[in-house]
């Protein structure tokens, strides 16, 4: 069973934890454990559509599977394809974090990460190198649904520094503080000059100097005109293509009937030379 947070978001795995007990989240917020619903409401099969009711197992028109989840904002049922919820729309492929209460190793240096609320969010900080991990949730509420006084304390919460070149002890690839698996370095944004180590199941980790930098260039628009200037690539190589394909056609048009001329010619001189020969 999935809970997530009322007030950041974040989830936690809480299966055998009963109903009305209560249980802190990393953020500091104490959450109580409603009892979930005993069914589904009215659904529609995750993959055709088509409507099936709360006790079907499989769905009468395409066969599919109907197992049933509940979702970890309104802890009502749903079905596992379902990419959001039916009753509240929350998405319900979000990982949940584990251990509320397990400190999360840094990446960058052998000291623990510390969780602190920013907001709505809940950023694990290492005191040590300042390097800063975000799940996915915090992630996108900095990209996608970007808040000017968000951004602000973040700005305020985040000490700014100069994104080093190189890491101190020599080690380019890190791993995930939750999972432990090598994350993968990935440019944030063409035009951002910020490159961070990502794990595709959990969050995003950010050396010094490089959440600061990266929320600056969201704020100031970076991310459009970075779409924008994709755009215009991506328009530039169609006209070149079909600009090249024209050419293409003209030469070949052009060979076909020079073709055709020579060998009208040569024709033309053999009928001469027969008729020569029976006069």
């Amino acid at each position: 069973m999935i809970l997530a947070c009322t007030a950041c978001s974040l989830r936690h795995d809480v299966s055998g934890y009963g109903a009305g007990q209560l249980f802190r989240c990393r953020c500091g917020q104490v959450l109580a454990i409603d009892a979930a619903p005993a069914q589904a409401g009215l659904l529609a099969c995750p993959r055709c559509g088509a409507g099936v009711a709360p006790t079907d197992r499989a769905c009468g028109h395409c066969q599919a599977p109907l197992l049933l989840r509940s979702c970890p904002r309104c802890l009502g049922r749903a079905f596992h394809e379902h990419k959001h919820c039916p009753a509240c729309g929350t998405a319900l492929d979000v990982a949940a974090v584990g251990e509320a209460t397990a400190e999360r190793p840094c990446p960058r240096c052998p000291a623990p990460m510390h969780p602190r609320r920013v907001g709505d969010l809940v950023i694990d900080e290492c005191l040590t190198c300042h390097g800063v991990f975000l799940d996915h949730v915090a992630v996108q509420r900095v990209v996608t649904d970007r808040q000017q006084a968000r951004a602000e304390a973040i700005l305020a919460t985040v000490p700014r520094a100069e994104i080093a070149p190189t890491h101190a002890g020599g080690r380019m690839y890190v791993k995930c503080p939750m999972c432990g698996t090598l994350m993968n370095r990935k440019q944030f944004s063409a035009g951002s000059g910020v490159i961070i180590d990502v794990c595709r199941a959990h969050g995003a980790f950010f050396d010094p100097g490089e959440l600061p930098h990266v929320i600056t260039f969201v704020m100031s628009g970076g991310l459009e005109q970075a779409q924008r200037k994709e755009l215009e690539r991506e328009r530039a190589a169609i006209r070149r293509e079909r600009d090249n394909a024209q050419f293409a056609a003209m030469m070949a048009a052009r060979s076909s009937t020079r073709a055709h001329g020579e060998t009208r010619d040569r024709s033309g001189a053999l009928v001469d030379l027969l008729l020569a020969l029976w006069r």
